[in-house]
């Protein structure tokens, strides 16, 4: 059984581009159970919500449990990291306060990668 492994990535929408840790492209690199915290930045928070996440396939056995905390400034995936090599490819999905819209980011990809021995 391996341990919990976390990772925590800030999310800044400035738009219309999403930045990831400051960076326009988001590929983490997954090697054991780990749980995946998406933040809002401050000055984001300020002005939107995540409202879910769009998996390209919902029925990966890797993706776990997936919430939405702290006033839904905090979205959290869980990996469960049940296959050795896999590509999780997913879409954040976030709406303006005081809105019905939706904002839909560039594709994040968490990579499924066994150990290098």
């Amino acid at each position: 059984m391996s341990s919990t492994n976390k990772i925590n990535v800030t999310v800044t929408y400035q738009p219309p581009s999403f930045l990831y840790n400051g960076s326009p492209k988001c590929q983490l690199v997954v090697q054991e159970d780990t749980s995946i915290r998406f933040i809002l930045d401050t000055a984001t928070a300020s002005n939107y919500r995540f409202a879910g996440v769009i998996f390209g396939n919902p029925n990966d056995p890797d993706i776990g449990k997936v919430s939405i905390k702290n006033q839904a400034t905090e979205l959290k995936i869980h990996d469960t990291y049940c296959q050795h090599t896999d590509d999780i490819s997913f879409r954040i999905v976030l709406t303006p306060l005081n809105t019905n819209e939706c904002i839909v980011s560039p594709d994040p990809q968490v990579l499924n990668r066994p150990p290098k021995n």
